[in-house]
């Protein structure tokens, strides 16, 4: 927790990743893009998923589900989120999720978690061009694992060790599910090896994190004390399994985007060809250079005819579903049209 959130001055991965988000958004000098965060904050308590931004009075006994779908993946329903546009709106989040964390004194520990605690943060990128509009899309879980703990220590009974039972559990399936993925990664697992995300609530909740289109980066916290010994070997332990793991990390963006890209960079290149500049990414040079005026118009026209392509499907991309059901039913009035006068 203190590598997580910090202490004090002392800042932790926590406020330091969202303080730096906001100060990539304000360096931002393109007017065409724009940016918007979201985040939500819970807990895993007790294999129970939690809303921190809940009061704890009006939260769902049985906790909240983790669902998964085609357009969403792996979400937990009914979470709430907030819109944040600064970094003291964000901080004022996470002072207010933290405040409801569940924490319990133990023999080892005064202010010891008794959960897993994930800060979880959605960055979108739109960007503006010709009257379209594309996104990119980032998710960033910032994950408080609550430690792995020995009865005897910490001196826990009742729901203190229930709670240290249920941590330990949880633990040791996201143990399993990074020893799956290692042994996939470096080619040991069987054929058709099932992972197994839904052995908890932890697991599946992070399962496009520690499996899918994501870059994951584990914090160990150990003890130099003797009596930990075995705790630091376990440790370090699952963390070389976790960097065996590997992960390739695709950028979530749209047709759209992708095509508002591809648009901007042609236009790019017909520009510096007018202006007689290298082309960009071209690697040759523009109108004023070894090119005759012959292969210079043909490579204009490419251009142009490159561009009109890209406008074209970008016009068919963003009309609404509505829209092309009503062409769609034209079009089929019309050729119904023709072959009844053909027919008759």
């Amino acid at each position: 927790s203190y590598s997580m959130v910090g202490y004090g001055p002392n800042k932790g991965v926590v406020p330091i990743t969202c303080e730096d988000v906001f100060k990539r958004i304000a360096a931002n000098t393109d007017s065409a893009k724009k940016f918007e965060v979201v985040c939500g904050m819970l807990e895993i308590y007790n294999e129970c998923v939690q809303d921190l931004l809940t009061d704890p009075k009006n939260r769902p006994k049985g906790g909240l589900d983790i669902r998964e779908s085609k357009q969403l993946g792996i979400y937990v329903d009914g979470l709430k989120k907030r819109a944040v546009n600064s970094y003291p709106a964000i901080e004022k989040v996470v002072e207010e999720g933290t405040s409801n964390r569940t924490v319990g004194a133990t023999l080892m520990n005064a202010t010891s978690s008794r959960a897993h605690t994930v800060l979880m943060i959605e960055f979108t990128q739109l960007t503006e061009f010709g009257g379209k509009q594309g996104r990119k899309l980032s998710v960033i879980n910032l994950v408080d694992l609550a430690g792995s703990e020995k009865a005897g220590q910490t001196g826990a009974t009742g729901d203190r060790l229930k709670e240290g039972c249920n941590i330990n559990k949880s633990l040791s399936a996201l143990g399993n599910v990074i020893s799956a993925l290692a042994d996939v990664a470096t080619g040991k697992s069987k054929k058709n090896m099932i992972i197994p995300y839904r052995d908890s609530k932890l697991t599946r909740l992070l399962q496009n994190a520690l499996g899918g289109s994501s870059k994951t980066i584990m914090i160990c916290a150990l003890s130099p004390a003797s009596s930990n010994y075995e705790e630091t070997l376990s440790t370090l332990r699952y963390a070389d399994r976790a960097k065996k793991i590997k992960n390739t990390a695709v950028i979530n963006e749209d047709p759209t985007e992708k095509l508002i890209r591809q648009l901007k960079e042609e236009n790019e290149k017909l520009k510096a060809m007018l202006e007689g500049k290298p082309i960009p990414g071209g690697g040759g040079g523009g109108g004023g250079g070894n090119l005759n005026a012959e292969e210079e118009e043909r490579m204009k026209k490419e251009h142009e005819n490159e561009i009109k392509a890209m406008e074209a499907a970008l016009a068919e991309m963003q009309k609404s579903w509505e829209q092309k059901l009503k062409e769609a039913q034209e079009a089929a009035a019309d050729g119904g049209g023709v072959m009844n006068a053909g027919g008759g």
